[in-house]
Protein backbone atom coordinates (compact mmCIF):
# COMPACT_ATOMS: atom_id res chain seq x y z
CA UNK A 1 0.00 0.00 0.00
CA UNK A 2 2.56 2.57 0.96
CA UNK A 3 4.56 1.67 -2.42
CA UNK A 4 1.18 2.54 -4.61
CA UNK A 5 1.19 5.65 -2.42
CA UNK A 6 5.01 6.63 -3.25
CA UNK A 7 4.32 5.62 -6.96
CA UNK A 8 1.55 7.85 -7.29
CA UNK A 9 2.58 10.27 -4.89
CA UNK A 10 2.37 13.60 -7.55
CA UNK A 11 -0.89 12.24 -8.66
CA UNK A 12 -2.69 12.30 -5.53
CA UNK A 13 -0.86 15.37 -4.43
CA UNK A 14 -2.28 17.36 -7.51
CA UNK A 15 -5.82 15.92 -7.37
CA UNK A 16 -6.34 15.95 -3.43
CA UNK A 17 -5.01 19.72 -4.24
CA UNK A 18 -7.35 20.74 -6.48
CA UNK A 19 -10.04 18.81 -4.33
CA UNK A 20 -9.14 20.55 -1.69
CA UNK A 21 -9.41 24.13 -3.18
CA UNK A 22 -12.47 22.99 -5.28
CA UNK A 23 -14.05 22.90 -1.77
CA UNK A 24 -12.81 26.10 -0.83
CA UNK A 25 -14.19 27.46 -3.67
CA UNK A 26 -17.32 26.41 -3.26
CA UNK A 27 -17.55 27.53 0.27
CA UNK A 28 -16.15 30.87 -0.74
CA UNK A 29 -19.18 30.70 -3.17
CA UNK A 30 -22.19 30.03 -0.79
CA UNK A 31 -21.17 32.76 1.63
CA UNK A 32 -20.75 35.45 -0.64
CA UNK A 33 -23.47 37.96 -0.72
CA UNK A 34 -25.77 38.61 -3.74
CA UNK A 35 -27.73 41.86 -3.40
CA UNK A 36 -31.34 41.09 -2.56
CA UNK A 37 -33.68 40.25 -5.47
CA UNK A 38 -36.31 42.96 -6.69
CA UNK A 39 -38.95 43.41 -9.12
CA UNK A 40 -36.87 45.99 -10.61
CA UNK A 41 -33.81 43.76 -11.72
CA UNK A 42 -34.56 41.97 -14.92
CA UNK A 43 -32.07 38.90 -13.88
CA UNK A 44 -31.76 37.41 -9.92
CA UNK A 45 -28.31 38.00 -8.48
CA UNK A 46 -28.80 34.17 -6.73
CA UNK A 47 -27.66 31.60 -9.15
CA UNK A 48 -28.60 28.39 -6.60
CA UNK A 49 -30.82 28.65 -3.46
CA UNK A 50 -30.19 25.14 -1.26
CA UNK A 51 -32.48 26.74 1.23
CA UNK A 52 -30.01 26.97 3.92
CA UNK A 53 -27.55 29.07 1.81
CA UNK A 54 -27.25 30.75 -1.33
CA UNK A 55 -25.03 31.00 -4.05
CA UNK A 56 -24.55 34.39 -6.09
CA UNK A 57 -23.88 34.63 -9.52
CA UNK A 58 -21.34 37.73 -8.29
CA UNK A 59 -19.53 34.21 -6.52
CA UNK A 60 -19.55 32.47 -9.70
CA UNK A 61 -18.25 35.11 -12.00
CA UNK A 62 -15.17 35.78 -9.73
CA UNK A 63 -14.75 32.08 -9.36
CA UNK A 64 -14.82 31.53 -13.31
CA UNK A 65 -12.84 34.17 -13.47
CA UNK A 66 -10.22 32.77 -11.21
CA UNK A 67 -10.31 29.62 -13.14
CA UNK A 68 -9.69 30.82 -16.62
CA UNK A 69 -6.97 33.05 -15.07
CA UNK A 70 -5.56 29.81 -13.84
CA UNK A 71 -5.71 28.04 -16.59
CA UNK A 72 -4.26 30.08 -18.58
CA UNK A 73 -0.95 30.45 -16.14
CA UNK A 74 -0.63 26.76 -16.11
CA UNK A 75 -0.45 26.77 -20.19
CA UNK A 76 2.36 29.58 -19.57
CA UNK A 77 4.42 27.52 -16.79
CA UNK A 78 4.58 25.01 -19.69
CA UNK A 79 5.56 27.40 -22.22
CA UNK A 80 8.39 28.32 -19.78
CA UNK A 81 9.48 25.14 -18.71
CA UNK A 82 8.79 25.21 -14.49
CA UNK A 83 6.82 23.08 -12.79
CA UNK A 84 3.03 23.45 -12.79
CA UNK A 85 2.92 22.14 -9.37
CA UNK A 86 4.57 25.13 -8.40
CA UNK A 87 1.77 26.64 -9.77
CA UNK A 88 -1.07 24.84 -7.67
CA UNK A 89 0.77 25.66 -4.44
CA UNK A 90 0.97 29.13 -5.06
CA UNK A 91 -2.85 29.40 -6.03
CA UNK A 92 -4.03 27.33 -2.70
CA UNK A 93 -2.55 29.68 -0.47
CA UNK A 94 -2.23 32.71 -2.67
CA UNK A 95 -6.56 33.03 -3.96
CA UNK A 96 -7.32 32.46 0.54
CA UNK A 97 -5.08 35.03 1.35
CA UNK A 98 -6.23 37.68 -1.41
CA UNK A 99 -9.55 37.30 -0.20
CA UNK A 100 -8.60 38.32 2.88
CA UNK A 101 -7.14 41.25 1.56
CA UNK A 102 -9.70 42.24 -0.34
CA UNK A 103 -11.72 42.66 2.79
CA UNK A 104 -9.13 43.84 5.09
CA UNK A 105 -8.64 46.89 2.75
CA UNK A 106 -12.53 47.49 3.10
CA UNK A 107 -12.43 47.32 6.32
CA UNK A 108 -9.39 49.66 6.61
CA UNK A 109 -11.03 52.37 4.89
CA UNK A 110 -14.29 51.85 5.63
CA UNK A 111 -15.99 55.20 6.93
CA UNK A 112 -18.70 54.35 9.08
CA UNK A 113 -17.08 51.22 10.18
CA UNK A 114 -19.05 48.77 12.61
CA UNK A 115 -17.15 45.75 13.58
CA UNK A 116 -17.71 44.40 17.36
CA UNK A 117 -15.44 41.72 16.85
CA UNK A 118 -13.31 39.70 15.09
CA UNK A 119 -16.29 37.72 13.02
CA UNK A 120 -17.69 40.83 11.88
CA UNK A 121 -13.97 41.53 10.02
CA UNK A 122 -13.99 39.01 8.48
CA UNK A 123 -17.47 38.62 7.69
CA UNK A 124 -17.67 39.01 3.77
CA UNK A 125 -21.01 37.64 3.83
CA UNK A 126 -22.34 41.28 4.89
CA UNK A 127 -20.47 42.76 1.96
CA UNK A 128 -17.24 44.68 1.47
CA UNK A 129 -14.40 43.10 -0.55
CA UNK A 130 -11.84 45.39 -2.87
CA UNK A 131 -9.76 44.21 -6.17
CA UNK A 132 -7.72 46.83 -4.93
CA UNK A 133 -6.95 45.38 -1.44
CA UNK A 134 -6.32 41.37 -3.55
CA UNK A 135 -4.09 43.16 -6.04
CA UNK A 136 -1.77 44.06 -3.58
CA UNK A 137 -1.59 40.55 -1.59
CA UNK A 138 -0.96 38.85 -4.10
CA UNK A 139 1.54 41.31 -4.85
CA UNK A 140 3.33 41.02 -1.50
CA UNK A 141 2.33 36.64 -1.77
CA UNK A 142 4.78 36.57 -4.78
CA UNK A 143 7.46 38.37 -3.41
CA UNK A 144 7.43 36.04 -0.73
CA UNK A 145 6.58 32.82 -2.67
CA UNK A 146 9.21 33.56 -5.58
CA UNK A 147 12.09 33.97 -3.40
CA UNK A 148 11.28 30.80 -1.26
CA UNK A 149 10.76 28.33 -4.53
CA UNK A 150 13.30 30.58 -6.32
CA UNK A 151 11.31 31.86 -9.36
CA UNK A 152 12.08 34.83 -11.53
CA UNK A 153 9.90 37.14 -9.57
CA UNK A 154 9.07 39.92 -12.18
CA UNK A 155 8.67 36.76 -14.81
CA UNK A 156 5.52 35.15 -12.34
CA UNK A 157 4.48 39.11 -12.12
CA UNK A 158 3.98 39.12 -15.70
CA UNK A 159 2.17 35.98 -15.84
CA UNK A 160 0.27 37.42 -12.85
CA UNK A 161 -1.09 40.57 -14.59
CA UNK A 162 -2.69 38.39 -17.39
CA UNK A 163 -4.77 36.43 -14.90
CA UNK A 164 -5.80 39.51 -12.67
CA UNK A 165 -6.97 41.07 -15.76
CA UNK A 166 -9.30 37.77 -16.66
CA UNK A 167 -10.36 38.10 -13.16
CA UNK A 168 -11.24 41.59 -13.24
CA UNK A 169 -13.12 41.07 -16.93
CA UNK A 170 -15.13 37.93 -16.16
CA UNK A 171 -15.83 39.13 -12.28
CA UNK A 172 -17.30 42.24 -13.62
CA UNK A 173 -20.30 40.84 -14.62
CA UNK A 174 -20.87 39.64 -11.31
CA UNK A 175 -21.34 43.67 -10.64
CA UNK A 176 -24.02 43.30 -13.39
CA UNK A 177 -26.05 40.41 -11.96
CA UNK A 178 -26.30 42.47 -8.48
CA UNK A 179 -27.02 45.80 -10.45
CA UNK A 180 -24.65 47.41 -9.02
CA UNK A 181 -20.89 49.42 -9.81
CA UNK A 182 -23.50 52.01 -12.14
CA UNK A 183 -22.80 55.60 -12.96
CA UNK A 184 -25.11 58.51 -13.47
CA UNK A 185 -28.21 58.35 -15.63
CA UNK A 186 -27.45 58.06 -18.89
CA UNK A 187 -28.80 61.17 -21.12
CA UNK A 188 -26.94 60.60 -24.23
CA UNK A 189 -29.35 59.09 -26.97
CA UNK A 190 -26.28 57.54 -28.98
CA UNK A 191 -25.47 55.50 -26.09
CA UNK A 192 -28.97 54.17 -25.19
CA UNK A 193 -29.21 52.66 -29.00
CA UNK A 194 -25.60 51.17 -28.82
CA UNK A 195 -26.59 49.45 -25.64
CA UNK A 196 -27.76 45.78 -25.65
CA UNK A 197 -31.23 45.52 -24.40
CA UNK A 198 -30.30 43.05 -21.82
CA UNK A 199 -27.60 45.67 -19.99
CA UNK A 200 -30.50 48.30 -19.91
CA UNK A 201 -32.44 46.01 -18.46
CA UNK A 202 -30.50 45.20 -15.59
CA UNK A 203 -29.22 49.38 -15.57
CA UNK A 204 -33.21 50.50 -15.06
CA UNK A 205 -32.37 50.71 -11.22
CA UNK A 206 -34.74 54.53 -10.44
CA UNK A 207 -38.00 54.35 -10.12
CA UNK A 208 -38.72 56.86 -12.89
CA UNK A 209 -37.23 53.79 -15.49
CA UNK A 210 -34.29 55.64 -15.72
CA UNK A 211 -31.08 53.60 -16.80
CA UNK A 212 -27.74 54.52 -15.83
CA UNK A 213 -24.51 54.01 -16.99
CA UNK A 214 -23.08 50.85 -16.65
CA UNK A 215 -19.82 51.76 -15.35
CA UNK A 216 -18.84 47.81 -14.88
CA UNK A 217 -19.32 47.38 -18.13
CA UNK A 218 -16.68 50.12 -19.30
CA UNK A 219 -14.18 48.96 -17.07
CA UNK A 220 -15.05 45.50 -18.25
CA UNK A 221 -14.22 46.92 -22.07
CA UNK A 222 -10.85 48.84 -20.68
CA UNK A 223 -9.43 45.95 -19.36
CA UNK A 224 -9.88 43.88 -22.27
CA UNK A 225 -8.24 46.13 -24.49
CA UNK A 226 -5.14 45.65 -21.56
CA UNK A 227 -5.77 42.22 -21.47
CA UNK A 228 -5.41 41.52 -26.06
CA UNK A 229 -2.17 43.90 -26.35
CA UNK A 230 -0.47 42.03 -23.17
CA UNK A 231 -1.25 38.48 -24.77
CA UNK A 232 -0.13 39.59 -28.24
CA UNK A 233 3.28 41.61 -26.28
CA UNK A 234 4.27 38.97 -25.08
CA UNK A 235 5.27 36.79 -27.80
CA UNK A 236 6.68 39.41 -29.47
CA UNK A 237 10.14 40.88 -28.07
CA UNK A 238 8.63 44.37 -27.24
CA UNK A 239 8.86 44.54 -23.35
CA UNK A 240 11.86 43.04 -21.26
CA UNK A 241 10.45 40.46 -18.20
CA UNK A 242 8.59 42.31 -15.49
CA UNK A 243 6.95 45.06 -18.10
CA UNK A 244 4.59 43.70 -18.90
CA UNK A 245 3.25 43.58 -14.71
CA UNK A 246 4.40 47.49 -14.82
CA UNK A 247 1.89 48.06 -17.81
CA UNK A 248 -0.95 46.50 -16.46
CA UNK A 249 -0.55 48.29 -12.93
CA UNK A 250 -0.48 51.61 -15.19
CA UNK A 251 -3.21 50.86 -17.65
CA UNK A 252 -5.80 49.33 -14.69
CA UNK A 253 -4.69 52.08 -12.55
CA UNK A 254 -5.33 54.86 -15.05
CA UNK A 255 -8.85 53.40 -16.50
CA UNK A 256 -10.16 52.97 -12.83
CA UNK A 257 -8.71 56.12 -11.13
CA UNK A 258 -9.12 58.49 -14.02
CA UNK A 259 -11.97 57.10 -16.10
CA UNK A 260 -14.42 54.58 -14.22
CA UNK A 261 -13.99 55.39 -10.53
CA UNK A 262 -15.17 59.29 -10.72
CA UNK A 263 -17.64 58.31 -13.41
CA UNK A 264 -19.23 55.92 -10.91
CA UNK A 265 -22.11 57.08 -8.37
CA UNK A 266 -23.27 54.49 -6.24
CA UNK A 267 -24.23 50.81 -5.73
CA UNK A 268 -21.36 49.07 -4.56
CA UNK A 269 -20.25 49.58 -0.95
CA UNK A 270 -16.59 50.03 -2.05
CA UNK A 271 -17.39 53.65 -3.87
CA UNK A 272 -17.98 54.82 -0.07
CA UNK A 273 -14.10 53.89 0.75
CA UNK A 274 -12.48 57.00 2.11
CA UNK A 275 -8.61 58.12 2.76
CA UNK A 276 -8.22 61.28 4.07
CA UNK A 277 -11.55 62.00 3.13
CA UNK A 278 -11.31 61.13 -0.25
CA UNK A 279 -12.32 58.64 -2.45
CA UNK A 280 -9.55 55.61 -1.61
CA UNK A 281 -10.12 53.80 -5.11
CA UNK A 282 -9.40 56.72 -6.69
CA UNK A 283 -6.09 57.84 -4.63
CA UNK A 284 -4.80 54.18 -4.54
CA UNK A 285 -5.10 53.53 -8.22
CA UNK A 286 -3.92 56.55 -9.61
CA UNK A 287 -0.90 56.14 -6.81
CA UNK A 288 -0.05 52.64 -5.59
CA UNK A 289 -1.04 51.20 -8.84
CA UNK A 290 -0.67 53.55 -11.89
CA UNK A 291 2.60 55.64 -10.40
CA UNK A 292 3.92 52.20 -8.78
CA UNK A 293 3.30 50.82 -12.36
CA UNK A 294 5.73 53.72 -14.13
CA UNK A 295 8.26 53.39 -10.94
CA UNK A 296 8.69 49.68 -11.13
CA UNK A 297 9.28 50.00 -15.60
CA UNK A 298 11.93 52.89 -14.78
CA UNK A 299 13.76 51.44 -11.71
CA UNK A 300 14.10 47.84 -12.94
CA UNK A 301 15.85 49.50 -16.37
CA UNK A 302 18.09 51.40 -13.70
CA UNK A 303 19.01 48.09 -11.52
CA UNK A 304 18.24 45.42 -13.64
CA UNK A 305 19.61 45.84 -16.86
CA UNK A 306 20.36 42.20 -17.99
CA UNK A 307 16.49 41.29 -18.12
CA UNK A 308 15.64 38.98 -21.17
CA UNK A 309 12.99 39.65 -22.92
CA UNK A 310 9.68 37.51 -22.61
CA UNK A 311 8.90 35.75 -25.17
CA UNK A 312 13.29 34.92 -24.82
CA UNK A 313 12.46 33.21 -21.41
CA UNK A 314 10.21 30.83 -23.82
CA UNK A 315 10.99 26.71 -23.79
CA UNK A 316 10.21 24.52 -26.69
CA UNK A 317 9.46 20.77 -25.81
CA UNK A 318 12.75 19.54 -25.47
CA UNK A 319 13.32 21.99 -22.84
CA UNK A 320 15.39 24.72 -24.98
CA UNK A 321 15.05 28.07 -25.38
CA UNK A 322 12.74 29.41 -28.13
CA UNK A 323 14.94 32.37 -30.25
CA UNK A 324 12.20 34.50 -31.61
CA UNK A 325 11.83 35.61 -35.18
CA UNK A 326 12.66 39.32 -34.24
CA UNK A 327 16.04 38.01 -33.18
CA UNK A 328 17.27 35.81 -36.34
CA UNK A 329 17.09 38.99 -38.45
Amino acid sequence: MIEILKKHKKAIYLYGGLFTGFLFLIFIAIITQSTPYSSTKFYNPVAIDLGFAQIAWYAIFILTGISIGAYLAYEEFKKLGWNTDLLFDALLIAVPLSIIGSRLYYVVFDPNPNYSDFIDVININNGGLSIHGAVITAFIFVIIFTKKKKLNFWLLADILAIGFFVGQIVGRWGNFMNAEAYGPIIESQFILNILPDFIKNQMNIGLRGDIYHPTFLYEGMWNFVGLVFLLIARRKRWFKVGDMFGLYLIWYGLGRGAIIEPLRTGGDPGDALRMFGLPANIILSLTLFMLGGAAIIFVKKLIYKDQKYYVDMLVDSNNQEVISVEETV
